[in-house]
């Protein structure tokens, strides 16, 4: 029986401030076994590392909003590097009294 992992997950944005740039890493990952999905508000991952039968799972909340339908996905070196715009939401100051 596989043991199951929460893979670990670094987001940031990129510079001009446009996407969310998601990193989670799956090492010893078969690029074939990830299954990747996504809704406006966060998504879930899912690989497998047949070597060592580890099944990487997980499914994470987004601070913003995003178009799911924009994501894009890239596995390189372990990594899985997703890069999705996200929604513009607008700011108020609030004066501390």
């Amino acid at each position: 029986m596989a043991t199951v992992v929460c893979p670990d997950v670094f987001v940031s944005h990129d510079e001009k401030d446009e996407n969310l740039l998601i990193d989670v890493f799956l090492p010893g990952a078969e690029k074939e076994t990830i299954r990747l999905s996504f809704t406006k508000s966060g998504f879930c991952v899912e690989a497998r590392d047949e070597n060592r039968d580890i099944t990487y799972f997980g499914c994470f909340t987004l601070a913003h909003e995003v178009f799911p339908d924009k994501a894009k996905a890239k596995f390189e070196n372990g990594v899985l590097r997703i890069t999705v715009p996200f929604k513009k939401e607008e700011t108020f100051e609030i004066k501390v009294e």
